[in-house]
C-alpha cells in the first residue's frame, strides 16, 4: 500500500516539475478559412500521459484502500464541487450550439483533465513542501533557459522539448524595439514571454514560503541560490502583467507576515524582498533603455500592442452582445470572430481577448460567466471566514506558551495558507491581462493545480 501510494505521489511531483515543457504530438490542425490557427490545434502533451497514468493508478488505489481524510476534505469543499459541476454542465451544453463541435469537445476534455487534477489534490495525500520544491526547481530550470535565450538572443528549436525557434529578426516574435534595435524577450519553454513571467512570479512566492519554513541549512542555502536566478528569469521575460501580479502577491504577504509575531519570518521575508529588488535594480541599470521603452509604451510595437488589445476588447464586447445567453461555445472564440467578420483576414489576426473573464462570457454565455465568477466569490468568502488575522493571533499565543508541537504545525499551515492565497490573487490578476489560463493546456492545468492546492489548504485550516 505504502509503496503504491509513493509511486503515485512522486509521479505527481514529476508532473508538476515537467508541466512547463510543451513537448506534444499534434494530431489535428484546425483552420480558419484556408489557414491554420494556433488556437485550433489539437495536441497530446507529454505531461498528459503522466497525468493519465496517475489517474489510472489513483483509481486502482482508491478501489483497494479507503481514505477518511479525503472524505472529510471533500465534504469541506462541497460548495466548490457544486459550482464546478454547474460550470462544466454549461460548457458541455455549449457543444450543442458551438461553431465547431470538435473544438468544443477538445477543450472540454482539457478542462475535465484540469478538474481531475483538482480532485486528485483533494483526494490524495502528498507533501505540499515537496510539490513546492518541484515547482521551484521547475522555475530554476526555466530561469536558466530564459537567461540563456535572452543573452544569446535566440530560442533553439527542439521537437523533443517542445521548443520552436525564435529570433529577434523574425516577424511575430516578442521583442522590444528601441534605438532601431530589436531585443527578444525570453520565452523559457513556453509559447510566450508573458506565460514565462507569470509562472516565475508564482515560483517566487513558493520559494518565499519554503524559505520561511525551511529547517535545513542546506535547503535554505540552495533556495537562496535559486532566488536571484529566478528573479533574473522574471526580468528577462519583460512581462508587465507578471510584475503586477508579483506586486499584488507580495503586498498581500507583507500585510499578513508582519501581522504575525514570527520575527524569524519577518526577517527572512524582508531579506527575500531585498534580494528580488536588488537583482531587478541591477538588471534595470544594465538594460535601462529596453525597460524604459517597454514601460513608456511609446514605441511602434508597444503602440501596436495597445491598439490590438483595444481591438480585442471591442471584439469581445460585440461577441458577448450577440451571444450573451448561450455564448459561442467552449474554445470557439476565434471561430466565432472569423464567422462574423465579413472581410475575412488572415488566421493569425483572430486572437482571443486578453482577459479570461470576458473570454468565459463570450464562450459560455451569461450562465458560464456567472458560475466562473461564483468560484472566485466563494473563494473570497472562504478567505473571510478563515479570518487570517485571528490565526496570526493564535500563532502568537502558541509561541508565547511554548507549545512547540502545536506551534510548528500551526505555523506551517499558516504560512502555506498565506502563500497559496497570494498565488490565487496573483492568478486572478494575470487572468485580467491574458487568456492562457483558458486557451492553452499549460494555463488550464496550472489554474486547476493552484486552485486545488489552495482549496486543500483552506479546507485543512478550517
Amino acid at each position: 500500500m505504502q509503496k503504491f501510494a509513493k509511486i503515485i505521489e512522486y509521479l505527481f511531483y514529476i508532473f508538476v516539475f515537467l508541466l512547463p515543457w510543451q513537448t506534444r504530438w499534434i494530431w489535428h490542425y484546425g483552420k480558419l478559412g484556408a489557414e491554420s490557427s494556433q488556437y485550433l490545434i489539437f495536441s497530446l502533451y507529454g505531461t498528459e500521459i503522466i497525468l493519465f497514468l496517475i489517474f489510472i493508478l489513483v483509481l486502482v488505489y482508491k478501489l483497494k484502500f479507503k481514505d477518511e481524510e479525503a472524505a472529510i476534505l471533500n465534504y469541506k469543499v462541497l460548495d466548490f464541487y457544486i459550482i464546478f459541476i454547474l460550470l462544466f454542465l454549461v460548457a458541455a451544453l455549449s457543444l450543442l450550439w458551438a461553431h465547431s463541435f470538435q473544438t468544443a469537445f477538445y477543450y472540454l476534455i482539457k478542462f475535465l483533465a484540469g478538474f481531475a487534477v483538482l480532485l486528485f489534490i483533494i483526494n490524495f495525500k502528498f507533501s505540499l513542501k515537496k510539490a513546492g520544491w518541484a515547482l521551484v526547481l521547475a522555475g530554476l530550470f526555466q530561469s536558466i533557459l530564459a537567461s540563456y535565450q535572452f543573452l544569446a538572443q535566440e530560442v533553439l528549436a527542439s521537437k523533443w522539448l517542445g521548443l520552436a525557434q525564435q529570433l529577434p529578426q523574425t516577424l511575430g516574435v516578442s521583442v522590444i524595439e528601441f534605438n532601431g534595435l530589436r531585443l527578444m524577450r525570453a520565452y523559457g519553454a513556453f509559447s510566450h514571454p508573458n506565460i514565462l513571467g507569470g509562472f516565475l512570479a508564482v515560483c517566487l512566492v513558493f520559494l518565499t514560503i519554503l524559505l520561511i519554513l525551511s529547517q535545513s541549512k542546506k535547503q535554505s542555502v540552495f533556495l537562496w541560490f535559486c532566488l536571484p536566478i529566478i528573479s533574473a528569469g522574471l526580468f528577462f521575460a519583460f512581462s508587465k502583467s507578471a510584475f503586477l501580479a508579483l506586486a499584488a502577491g507580495l503586498f498581500f504577504l507583507i500585510i499578513f507576515v508582519f501581522l504575525s509575531s514570527d520575527q524569524q519570518a519577518k526577517i527572512i521575508f524582508s531579506q527575500i524582498v531585498f534580494v528580488i529588488f536588488t537583482v531587478l535594480a541591477v538588471l534595470f541599470l544594465i538594460y535601462q533603455q529596453p525597460v524604459l521603452a517597454r514601460l513608456a509604451g511609446e514605441g511602434r510595437l508597444e503602440q501596436k500592442s495597445f491598439t490590438e488589445r483595444a481591438l480585442y476588447l471591442d471584439q469581445a464586447k460585440e461577441l458577448i452582445k450577440n451571444n450573451w445567453l448561450q455564448g459561442a461555445g467552449l474554445g470557439n472564440y476565434v471561430l466565432a470572430l472569423y464567422d462574423q467578420d465579413e472581410k475575412k483576414q488572415p488566421a493569425w489576426a483572430y486572437q482571443p481577448v486578453h482577459n479570461v473573464y470576458l473570454l468565459s462570457a463570450a464562450e459560455l454565455g451569461i450562465f458560464g460567466f456567472l458560475f466562473f465568477i461564483l468560484i472566485i466569490i466563494e473563494a473570497f468568502r472562504r478567505l473571510w471566514s478563515v479570518k487570517i488575522e485571528e490565526r496570526a493571533g493564535l500563532l502568537k499565543a502558541f509561541a508565547l506558551f511554548k507549545l512547540t508541537g502545536i506551534f510548528d504545525f500551526y505555523r506551517r499551515n499558516y504560512f502555506w495558507h498565506l502563500g497559496l492565497t497570494a498565488v490565487f490573487i496573483m492568478i486572478l490578476v494575470l487572468m485580467a491581462f491574458d487568456h492562457y489560463f483558458w486557451t492553452q493546456y499549460f494555463g488550464i492545468m496550472f489554474w486547476w493545480l493552484m486552485l486545488g492546492l489552495w482549496l486543500k489548504q483552506v479546507a485543512l485550516v478550517r
